[in-house]
């Protein structure tokens, strides 16, 4: 895995500037839509805070981790409802690390019998490279004094910013947002750069009623693209009197994931497991993802109901 490590390492030397998709891979995306998508921040009524821990890709060194927390909480200004919050994210892979800090901001409109959501975010990002965990292996093929590899931990900061739409209507909800859209383009040092794309995410889900009442059905999709890369998941959640939840979720050509859940007071935990169907799955066991959440309600108006909710944890 070391000289893997370093092989990708001197591949970046070579081409000095690297472009890619940033954002982590998500499982339960329908969990924390807030993380790729502003413009549901505050559309509960409701104080929340969530966090999620995700190991992927367990067996392999170097293989990414990812870690964020997010807060957001309604208000009301002016007669309209708007939603306020902050997102932190720390994500490591190899030797590379990046740390993102953004608030975010969006307004909710009642349009129709729904409510159409607005959203923006804005904040820094964080860019690093540890060169001092580089191994060279010892051969006339590589040179240790090369000045081109760095021997200290190096990085940079830039400007990052992203904006969101959503339309939730009667137990539906459709979501477009486009994030990092200054494209940033980060000079680790003399010699090398790192450029992100902008990203496009779209996502979509309802809820389906039994006779039962006790029981729902909460189908869902993601679709995340740079329009050079595409990513889709589909997922498919079983709910129970709206406290347990067990279900399953399908990324082509990547994963098979196996979802459980439970909602009680306030407090939300979940856990899936992902199984790979690529070739990685000779090396690694698959990933595990961790989500927890706390939201106490907020009452705007004594005697009366907010008019919408949330419709993707339920």
């Amino acid at each position: 895995m070391r000289q893997y490590i370093f092989l990708l390492f001197v591949f970046i030397m070579l081409f000095a500037k690297v472009k890619g998709q940033n954002d982590a891979q998500i499982t339960q995306y329908w969990a924390i839509p807030s993380y790729f998508n502003p413009s549901v921040v505050g559309n509960e009524d409701k104080i929340k805070v969530s966090a999620m821990d995700r190991m992927q890709w367990v067996g392999i060194d170097g293989a990414p981790k990812t870690f964020f927390a997010i807060a957001e909480t309604p208000f009301r200004f002016i007669g309209l409802n708007n939603g306020v919050g902050a997102l932190v994210i720390s994500d490591e892979a190899g030797l590379f690390k990046t740390n993102s800090f953004l608030t975010q901001y969006a307004l909710h409109l009642k349009l129709g019998k729904g409510v159409l959501s607005m959203g923006l975010r804005a904040g820094v990002i964080d860019y690093s490279f540890d060169g001092t965990k580089i191994d060279i292996p010892e051969s006339g093929a590589h040179n240790p004094s090369d000045e081109s590899i760095p021997k200290t931990s190096i990085g940079t900061m830039a400007f990052d910013a992203g904006v969101g739409v959503d339309y939730n209507y009667k137990g539906y909800y459709l979501s477009f947002s486009a994030v990092h859209l200054p494209a940033p383009e980060l000079e680790l040092d003399e010699n090398s750069m790192l450029s992100i794309n902008q990203l496009y995410y779209l996502s979509g889900g309802c809820n389906i009623l039994f006779s039962n009442p006790l029981f729902e059905l909460q189908p869902s999709f993601l679709v995340k693209s740079d329009f050079t890369v595409w990513q889709k998941d589909f997922t498919c959640r079983l709910t129970y009197n709206k406290l347990f939840y067990g279900g399953l979720s399908f990324r082509p050509k990547d994963s098979f994931s196996i979802l459980a859940g439970v909602n009680i007071k306030g407090i939300r935990v979940g856990y899936s497991y992902d199984i790979s169907t690529s070739s990685i799955a000779k090396a690694s066991s698959g990933s595990h993802e961790l989500y927890a959440s706390y939201s106490f309600k907020l009452n705007f108006d004594k005697g009366t109901k907010n008019k919408h909710k949330s419709i993707r944890i339920l």
